[in-house]
């Protein structure tokens, strides 16, 4: 979020208490906060004689009825606009809408300093296709003021309704309060200076200066007097009306209040109790509170979601199985059963006006975080850091709704796990830990909106239990629909093969565009036999080329020495890089951010490759080698490092999901121990919060998102941005899991992965890069954004999903380990093979002897 300057320099802070003024020479260490705003002057723009000025400029037609503006989408992409002036560095547009479609809207615009339109201003906003008024507000940064005004009323043809635009001037804050800290006695408050010239602060009739470019911290006695107490200072500027006004609610639950048990079914060593007057309610265990909610709900604020300014006192309206509370403008309800505890929350005051809460705020270190699409934590961690991701978008406390792949935010610390998750995905969460909003070292996670259904699970279980805990709530999403039938898909992908510019004469590239080399890639010469049942005739073979490997092509062209040799010298350079410990370690600018040199999907890498080469060679270093890496892995609690190409060591990364499930699942096969077996599901577990399990538009549900951070710390920014590819690997995994756990329908999660990839894909009207995998996916544009993949890696995924050959085959037993490119089993001494009559292919036995077979279509070769 960018800092703009602001006209003055003077202002004053007004505290209602005493107050001391403390010389401070270090700078603020929590993380940035959402810098607040103060309102300007704003203008209504409405419809009652005409248009206001606004023209339709794209696929929309615009008629007045009864003082709304009526925008006839005919397409999809409809937009109207109009010029302003309003001499502002930055402004707030709020929209009033009402349509029947379900679809997403942006505001577009132009300043004095960037007068072109762009997709450099833009914010988009998800629409309410219900029928009724809603309010939209988006900020934007208008540095030159504000000269024109687009408005994109949806994304899909139907009718729009605007009965109102309002254009709010924001003052963007140089001088502003940033880190707060809570103590017994007071709360400290730091105010900045961030100007060029020093500012005067006058609190509790005392006068100081501040430098420029320095800050001070402002004490603020508490008066201990209840359970959850606002503190404030003010900041008031001369030539404005309203000040900036920060609260910190501080929850003390050791001062005196009337608790009062809420009936319900919660964990048996724990209990319930609120004190309306109070507005907080708090989870126990024993005589210590694990869980505070607090407040239980308030009215949101113009200064943003997290700032809230006031919290009024509740009573009970009704109190049995649920358990009625009211307040100056909010209304609430709490139901406890099954462990869960559901709240129903409610503006009562104004049409537009919206709530906060519950404020849920968990007690004791961290141990691991989710912010499902945003955070994964580990333990000690901070939210909203730079490990990740340095730009202004590291500020992620309440980031934009349709990054949330799935609603679920959640914290597990050294005395309580707890879980939120909502229905309507457009509310606003909020989460931050340390709880930077109120100054404390607990934690918090919240939603706005004008109606919140929401349940909170509390509990001691591990991260990944909730994640299955609210996966099962809803169950997993119905399939979408494939953009094609089976056999057309099969076609599709064989004409981007044998067709399309991504091959030449020189081979194959991994991507179409030309700075992508053209070789024989071993996994699209397979591919291609595997949809037409003919064997490209290549003069070399050369591994990989796809991000889901098929070995064959090897097999099939008399080339299997030479897949021996490779994997054999691939085995021998991976023992020289492990460590005694059955480590890998990272030597590189990617290290930079994380906390060691070595990640869970730095060293899954490896242990998919040394125990992928025992299973089809029997190798026993290789298996040895796995193994002690699987052991060391156990000591990984979150999925991180697997693309150190490009991203931090410490980035989340769903890749590493796939690895370590891949990886233990190999385990388990080639050992017996169930143990893997139960590690494998927990990984796959983890991978699900990078998974859209929900959808608003046409391509969107069960799309991946890769990693929560960007490309080299800066752009792109991956999250709310899918790479399927990434989700086809972590898919495929699943195919693995799924014949051994039953945990959930892995099946079905793979599957509808593999239906977004489908969706995604470039289809055959669109031109010669038809059947290619874009590399990202732009939801709310539903745009294609490359290099194009090619498509073997959805070729493979959906073989593996009907239980078709789409990899080499194994068949082992007590003496004999048999590698084929068709279905084999044993029987005794022989290998019984499912071959293709008429061609010849190699199998390898134990690792070593090749064999040579003329396929009469069904085989039977001796071992011995």
């Amino acid at each position: 979020m960018k800092r703009l300057s602001l006209a003055s320099t003077a202002f004053a802070i007004v505290v209602g208490l005493s107050v001391h003024i403390c010389a401070q020479q270090t700078a603020p260490t929590w993380p940035s906060l959402p810098v607040p705003r103060i309102r300007g002057e704003s203008i209504d723009i409405t419809f009652a004689a005409d248009t206001a000025g606004f023209q339709a400029l794209n696929q929309c037609r615009l008629t007045l009825r009864d003082g709304v503006l009526v925008v006839e989408s005919l397409g999809e992409d409809p937009y109207l606009a109009r010029t302003l002036a309003i001499p502002a560095d930055a402004c707030e547009v709020t929209l009033e809408l009402r349509t029947t479609v379900s679809t997403g809207g942006a505001v577009y615009w132009t300043c004095g300093r960037s007068p072109h339109w762009g997709e450099d201003k833009v914010r988009h906003f998800p629409v309410q296709g219900d029928g009724q008024w809603h309010e939209y507000r988006v900020e934007i940064a208008t540095p030159g003021g504000l000269r024109q005004l687009r408005l994109d009323p949806g994304a899909a043809p139907g009718v729009y309704e605007i009965r109102r635009v309002r254009v709010t001037a924001l003052k963007i804050l140089d001088v502003a309060v940033g880190e707060v800290t809570v103590t017994p006695e007071s709360v400290r408050f730091d105010v900045a200076n961030n100007t060029k010239t020093g500012v005067s602060i006058m609190a509790g009739g005392k006068k100081m200066e501040i430098p420029a470019e320095d800050h001070r911290v402002i004490e603020v006695p508490r008066r201990r007097s209840r359970v959850l107490e606002g503190v404030a200072i003010e900041i008031q500027f001369p030539e404005m009306e309203r000040g900036l006004r920060r609260v910190v609610w501080v929850y003390d639950d050791s001062l005196p209040a009337d608790w009062i048990a809420v009936p319900g079914d919660l964990p048996p060593d724990l209990r319930l109790e609120i004190s309306p007057q109070d507005n907080a309610a708090r989870i126990r265990r024993g005589q210590h509170t694990v869980v505070a909610i607090a407040p239980i709900v308030a009215p949101a604020t113009l200064e943003g979601p997290g700032f809230i300014t006031r919290v009024p006192e509740l009573s009970i309206s009704n109190q049995g199985d649920h358990v009625g509370l009211v307040g100056e403008g909010v209304r609430a309800q709490i139901h406890v059963d099954n462990g869960e505890v559901t709240f129903n929350l409610e503006a009562t005051g104004n049409v537009g006006d919206e709530v906060e809460g519950p404020v849920v705020r968990p007690v004791g270190l961290l141990q691991q975080g989710l912010f499902a699409g945003l955070e994964y934590l580990g333990k000690g961690e901070r939210s909203s850091s730079t490990l990740d991701i340095e730009t202004e978008e590291h500020v992620r406390f309440a980031p934009d709704p349709i990054k949330v792949t799935m609603p679920l935010m959640a914290f597990v610390t050294d005395r309580i796990g707890a879980a939120l998750s909502w229905e309507d995905m457009h509310l606003q969460p909020i989460y931050a830990t340390p709880n930077v909003f109120d100054g404390t070292a607990d934690h918090r996670m919240a939603l706005r909106g004008h109606q919140i259904h929401a349940v909170l699970r509390v509990g001691d279980s591990r991260l990944e239990e909730q994640i299955l805990w609210a996966v099962r709530r809803k169950g997993l999403p119905d399939l979408p629909e494939p953009p094609r039938g089976r056999e057309a898909q099969e076609q599709l992908c064989l004409w981007a093969l044998t067709e399309g510019p991504i091959r030449n004469e020189n081979g194959w590239g991994h991507c179409v565009e030309p700075n992508w080399g053209r070789r024989f890639h071993v996994d699209m010469v397979s591919t291609i036999w595997r949809l037409s049942g003919k064997l490209p005739e290549v003069p070399e073979l050369v591994p990989g080329g796809a991000h889901l490997p098929d070995e064959s092509a090897w097999f099939l062209t008399g080339r299997v020495e030479q897949w021996l040799r490779m994997t054999q010298n691939q085995v021998e350079s991976i023992l020289q890089q492990q460590r005694e410990d059955g480590s890998f370690r990272y030597q590189g600018p990617y290290q930079k951010g994380h906390f060691e040199d070595t990640a869970s999907g730095y060293c899954g890498r490896f242990a998919v490759l040394l125990l992928d080469a025992a299973y089809f060679t029997g190798n026993e270093r290789a298996l040895q080698a796995g193994i002690k890496t699987l052991e060391y892995m156990k000591r990984f609690r979150t999925p991180r490092g697997a693309q150190t190409w490009e991203l931090s060591l410490h980035t989340p990364d769903i890749l590493a999901s796939a690895h370590l499930v891949h990886a233990y699942v190999r385990g388990y096969q080639l050992t017996g121990n169930r143990g893997y077996l139960e590690l494998a599901r927990r990984w796959a577990l983890t991978g699900i919060p990078f998974v859209y399990l929900w959808g608003e538009y046409p391509v969107m549900l069960y799309a991946t998102v890769p990693v929560y951070g960007a490309t080299n710390w800066r752009a792109p920014n991956w999250m709310g941005l899918p790479v399927q590819w990434c989700g086809l690997v972590y898919a495929y995994s699943l195919t693995l899991l799924a014949p051994y756990d039953n945990t959930l329908d892995w099946h079905h999660l793979a599957e509808g992965i593999l239906i977004a990839g489908e969706q995604m894909q470039v289809p055959r009207e669109e031109g010669d890069y038809a059947g290619l995998l874009p590399d990202s996916f732009h939801i709310r544009l539903q745009r294609r954004q490359g290099p194009f993949i090619n498509p073997c890696a959805l070729v493979n995924l959906r073989l593996a999903l009907d239980g078709k050959p789409h990899r080499l085959e194994v068949a082992a037993n007590d003496t004999h380990r048999v590698v084929s490119p068709f279905p084999v089993k044993l029987e005794g001494q022989q290998a019984i093979i499912q071959g293709q009559a008429g061609t010849r292919y190699q199998i390898v036995v134990d690792g070593r002897r090749v064999i040579s077979v003329d396929s009469r279509g069904s085989d039977v070769v001796p071992l011995d």
